[in-house]
């Protein structure tokens, strides 16, 4: 991860010194999305100024803090950019100066794969880390494991265990970033001591790693996010709030009084006991790197939430919520969401990421114990339907659940299971069947908490492993005749990669998929070769087609 390059202008007093020295921008040599300018340190005010405000904001606007980022165009080469971060406060005035490379913007390719992180079993170290599959072509219920099934990503902070892991892709479509809850069942050495414990005094963190391409990835970052009261930190998830410019980070917490404490002892009047309902908190970033303090998001009175995640409604604008209606958690805690026989998941929806809980439509409840008897579920996932899917245009939801006949592992084992609808807003669920199950080590296809994320075609062979070895223009554009001065129409232009795998596959035009040297207009009448090029990592390969450019005919 790059830092600014940063120099303070003037002497000062060392406090304000230190103040400016301790400023940090993460990535600012590689900056690809909207940064975090702190406008407060200990105690001392900062104000900031960007020598280019239309590509680097150095004042609020609206909901949106300074610091939004507007990259340059598509093609356009990366933009230099100083922001000054001043101290009004010292005399002389104090001044430190950052220099950030912005990237220019992308246009992602057509999705046409997914990747799914899980953890792989529960109660083992090694079954408690982050494991990776990519789907067999376009379809998500077939899946091979990454990494010859071992783990991708092993946690070497807090507990030395990771379960739930969220694999988020950020709007720009160019980083991603992987959150997963600091937890190790059963893992003695590393504090665990039992459910109660897990549920009262358990790590207020969670842990984050960051990638461009899915096969390298930062060093882990173990970051608190919790307040004292927090008893647990579980199934940290997070969605793009385009209303504040930043990621809501949200995850499960049961909450205490700050002074008090797990205790075995019946006796101890700070005893974190009996265990309090969970609730939904929240925490927004811009850069996984540094947090606002945690506020609740969800915390009806007298009702639980476990496990939520969020997926945005592309159709209507809605934000979809789903939550397992938690009442084993706690003390005359009700359900929410109806009645039904069991901890079940619900689905609501609102047009805001960060709407009050009244604004918040139910739009479907107890959803696996009606269509499957499930006895328990928790950990929904959910996620768009790439073009060209198998089920057509819609949705999948897959939830962590117990059922009678469950296909893998021990008798009445939980694990996850595919549901489908055509219509996100219906609250219609259908449920489907794996067709292949990843195999990880240890998990005898049983798939646990976790998350499905839509790929570019470069992204999914990247996972897998597989170079791209050839590049073939199918079928041209149909029109390669044109005039003076008119654009390429490559509408009809079919591009095909084949892979060192043995997978071939079309490509779309984007970052992620094939790119033109030239679209025109073309201002020379003659033969033009317009190149197209696919890059998989570090390996590019070309192919061509010819357009045959003519003088305007005389009016």
């Amino acid at each position: 991860m790059g830092y600014a390059m940063a120099s303070v202008n003037e002497p000062g007093e060392p406090l304000a010194q230190n103040v400016l020295g301790s400023i940090i921008i993460p990535n600012a040599d590689d900056v690809r999305g909207n940064i975090t300018l702190p406008t407060t340190v200990e105690g001392l005010q900062i104000t900031w100024t960007s020598s280019d405000p239309a590509i680097v904001s150095d004042k609020p606007s609206g909901k949106l803090a300074p610091g939004v980022v507007r990259r340059p165009p598509v093609g356009a080469a990366p933009a230099r950019v100083t922001l000054t971060a001043a101290i009004n406060e010292s005399d002389p005035e104090i001044t430190r100066d950052f220099q950030l490379t912005i990237q220019p913007s992308i246009k992602l390719a057509p999705f046409s794969g997914y990747a799914m992180v899980n953890f792989a079993r529960s109660n083992c170290l090694r079954g408690q880390q982050v494991y990776m599959a990519y789907s067999v072509g376009n379809d998500p219920t077939r899946w091979k494991a990454v990494n010859n099934g071992q783990p991708i990503l092993t946690s070497t902070k807090g507990v030395h265990a990771v379960r739930d892991p969220t694999l988020i892709r950020s709007p720009e479509g160019d980083r991603f970033y992987l959150l997963a809850t600091d937890l190790n069942v059963d893992g003695v050495e590393y504090g665990w001591r039992g459910w109660d414990w897990a549920q009262s005094e358990c790590s207020r963190y969670i842990e984050v790693w960051e990638s461009r391409d899915l096969r390298t990835w930062s060093d882990q970052r173990h970051i608190l996010v919790s307040p004292p009261e927090a008893g647990m930190t579980f199934a940290p998830e997070a969605i793009w709030d385009p209303e504040i410019g930043a990621y809501v980070v949200f995850w499960t917490s049961s909450m205490y009084p700050a002074d008090s404490y797990y205790t075995e002892d019946p006796n101890d009047p700070k005893r974190r006991y009996p265990l309090t309902r969970n609730q939904t908190l929240y925490a927004t970033t811009r850069d996984f790197v540094t947090f606002t303090p945690a506020k609740v998001m969800s915390g009806r009175s007298n009702h639980g939430t476990l496990d939520a995640c969020m997926v945005l409604e592309e159709e209507t604008g809605y934000y979809h919520r789903f939550v397992c209606d938690r009442i084993s958690t706690g003390v005359g805690v009700t359900r929410y969401a109806g009645d039904c026989p069991a901890d079940d998941i619900y689905q609501e929806r609102s047009k805001h990421v960060l709407a009050p809980e009244e604004d918040w439509q139910l739009i479907a409840s107890c959803i696996t114990h009606k269509t499957m008897n499930t006895t328990y579920a928790e950990a929904p996932l959910a996620f768009r339907a790439n073009p060209g899917d198998p089920l057509g245009k819609g949705y999948y939801f897959f939830s962590d659940q117990i059922w009678a006949n469950s296909p893998a592992g021990e008798p009445m084992e939980e694990q996850l299971h595919p549901y489908w609808t055509s219509d996100l807003s219906s609250g219609q669920w259908t449920p489907i069947e794996w067709k292949e199950k990843p195999e990880y080590e240890l998990s005898r296809g049983v798939m646990r908490h976790g998350t499905i994320t839509n790929l570019t075609p470069a992204d999914h062979a990247a996972i897998r492993g597989a170079e791209v070895v050839s590049l073939t223009v199918q079928q041209p554009p149909a029109k390669v005749t044109y005039t003076v001065g008119e654009l390429l129409d490559s509408s009809d232009l079919v591009v095909t990669a084949e892979y060192s795998d043995a997978v071939t596959e079309a490509l779309g035009e984007g970052y992620g998929g094939y790119s033109l040297s030239a679209s025109g207009p073309w201002l020379t009448p003659g033969k033009h070769t317009v190149v197209v090029s696919y890059t998989v990592l570090e390996v590019t390969q070309t192919a061509s087609f010819d357009v045959d450019v003519r003088e305007r005919s005389a009016a």
